[in-house]
This record gives structure tokens, C-alpha cells and sequence, in this order.
């Protein structure tokens, strides 16, 4: 694997957006720490992993997605799990969106009877 610094073609910061190349399999992913977009080389135009992350993903995500010309894929907004933290996720409209923090809390009485919640202490 190597890691390669780019220039990032949303916000075209040069110093913290990086590629991850895997050699073998021919497939690099990509994240920008300054606006927080991600992508991969799998989502080409009408590939099968482009057309599942926009089925899967919310109607904002899909909106503010981008093309990236230069690498002919797809970046989207990232969407990071914190662990015991919580989650970070964007919200709001095409125009005027921000990042959440979902944060971690213990499940309530209630919810711990709940066997939707079965083997979860947190939600």
C-alpha cells in the first residue's frame, strides 16, 4: 500500500487529501481531511458500486456529490463511525448543510427490553 498526498478537487487542498493505492488489486481510495469528501476508484460512471452507494446513501449526499474529472469518479461526503463516541454525518439541504455528531448514549430502560436493541449496551 502506499499513501500519496493530492490535490483534492473540491476544496484543492494539496496538504491533506490522500490517496491509498492497493497495488495488487489495481484500487486506490481517497479522503480529504480538509472538507471531509471521500471516494474510490470504483465509482465510475455506471459501475455497480457507484449505482449501490447511491441507492444506499441519503438524497443530500447524492446531491452534493461531485465528479472528479481528472480521476473519472465520484466523491462524496465521508461519513465516520467514532466509536464509543458516536458518529459524524452530514444534514441539512443541497445549500445549506453542516457535519452532526450523533453521539453515543446508553440505551434506556425501555430500550434495553427491546429486542431490536438485543446485545447493544449503546445506540
Amino acid at each position: 500500500m502506499a499513501e500519496i498526498k493530492i490535490t483534492c478537487p473540491c476544496c484543492l487542498d494539496s496538504k491533506q487529501c490522500f490517496e491509498e493505492k492497493v497495488e495488487v488489486e489495481n484500487f486506490s481510495s481517497y479522503i480529504c481531511f480538509n472538507c471531509g469528501f471521500m471516494s474510490n476508484s470504483l465509482y465510475e460512471n455506471d459501475s455497480d458500486a457507484l449505482k449501490k452507494v447511491q441507492e444506499s446513501t441519503s438524497e443530500l449526499m447524492n446531491e452534493v456529490s461531485f465528479y472528479d474529472y481528472d480521476r473519472k469518479i465520484h466523491w462524496f461526503p465521508t461519513i465516520l463511525n467514532m466509536g464509543k463516541f458516536g458518529m459524524i454525518y452530514p444534514e441539512g439541504t443541497k445549500t445549506n448543510w453542516n457535519w452532526i455528531l450523533a453521539e453515543d448514549r446508553k440505551l434506556s430502560p425501555k430500550e434495553q427490553k427491546d429486542t431490536t436493541y438485543e446485545g447493544y449496551e449503546n445506540t
